[in-house]
């Protein structure tokens, strides 16, 4: 059983493990618990069945304006509607395993899992780990973390017998670059910088795109007519409208495209040549696959600044350049491209993650 979701960084690492799993022998059938959100989109379409739990959180002010969401979503989970749920989904499809990405959404699912002593293991990707994966590491299999700095986070918290450290897992790409520039309309000589904002968009991203259009119409460089910039709206493409108006924008040198949501964002990745966008942990293990150069804008209004301490392993490796969200403009960007233009591809790791992890799991099944 898997469980996870709310983000795309709760589902796709998730999903990249159990494509390694599937792929191993003897064949094994899966059930995602998970939340109306993207994952009840994202998980179906690959392939997986899922079961909906009632569950919805967000850090809303008890105030009178929110009191229907309070009434819709935080009484029933207060109410322990959706750890009921969870433990019927359990008692029917009756796992050997629950495999959880964290996040709150699958708090309800690891807790059925422990009432009916099911084994559990954990993905974390995130630095800070989350709360949720925190709490049930005690009684965790394993805990697979994907880098040191946050299987350090859970010492005294686990024993270091359950820890490996074995990288971020991440989806194969399932189209090359000759797709993915037709499918967008790019022109495949040119170098794509693909601009990414999250899941949901991100308005500075979209304002950061604004900027390197403008300056390179401005600038007299001509290898920004050799440039293709490629934005993501995210789920939420009315942001980017009102972001950019296409009709304002320069008409060169640079082509510019737009799309919504990126489903196929490592195939995407690994077809351009530079990113630019947020540090979102699932987004930074993909980078790393793809070994693209990257500058990276985190957000800053995670409380814990999560998005900054992800960008550890690509700062390290010379892959990634941090620049904070008031420093963007169009001749930091330029300036940035300028460094990275002839810059090669880093070597992705090896073996991948979600390998490493998948045989790690049915070695730990079989001599259960």
């Amino acid at each position: 059983m898997l469980a996870g979701g709310g983000t795309g960084g709760h589902v796709y690492p998730l999903l990249a493990v159990w494509h390694a799993l599937s792929a191993l022998e003897p064949p094994l059938t899966a059930r995602w618990v998970g939340s109306e959100r993207i994952e009840s989109r994202l998980v179906p379409a690959a392939g997986v069945d899922f079961h909906q739990i009632d569950i919805r959180f967000s850090y809303r002010r008890p105030t009178p304006d929110n009191w229907r969401y309070y009434r819709l979503h935080i009484l029933p989970l207060l109410c322990g509607k959706p750890f009921r749920q969870a433990l019927a989904a359990v008692d029917a499809f009756r796992p050997g395993l629950v495999l959880a990405s964290g996040g709150y959404v699958a708090a309800p699912t690891l807790w059925a899992a422990a009432r009916r002593r099911v084994p559990v293991a954990l993905l974390e990707i995130n630095s800070p780990p989350g709360l949720v994966n925190w709490h049930f590491a005690p009684g965790s299999w394993r805990v697979y973390a994907a880098t040191a700095r946050i299987a350090q986070r859970f010492t005294g918290r686990c024993g270091a017998t359950k820890l490996r450290t074995l990288g971020f897992p991440v989806l194969p790409p399932r189209r090359n670059r000759a797709q993915v520039c037709r499918d967008y309309g790019l022109e495949p000589w040119r170098r794509v910088l693909l601009a990414v904002g999250g899941s949901l968009g991100a308005g500075a991203i979209h304002h950061a795109v604004r900027e390197v259009l403008d300056a390179a119409a401005r600038s007299g460089d001509p290898r920004w007519s050799q440039l293709a910039v490629l934005n993501t709206g995210g789920e939420r493409q009315q942001l980017m409208q009102a972001e950019l108006d296409v009709a304002s924008l320069p008409a060169g040198p640079v082509q510019y495209r737009s799309t919504g949501y990126l489903e196929d964002s490592v195939g995407a990745l690994a077809a351009s040549d530079f990113y630019l966008g947020r540090s979102g942990a699932a987004t930074v293990g993909e980078l790393i696959a793809c070994g693209l150069p990257a500058l990276l804008i985190p957000d800053p209004q995670h409380a814990d600044r999560q998005q900054y301490t992800n960008t550890g392993p690509l700062l390290a490796s010379g892959q990634g350049t941090l620049l904070e969200q008031d420093q963007v403009t169009g001749e930091a960007l330029l300036s940035w491209l300028d460094t990275v233009w002839e810059q090669p591809r880093l070597a992705p790791p090896k073996p991948p993650a979600a390998d490493a992890i998948a045989a790690d799991l049915l070695t730990l099944w079989e001599a259960r």
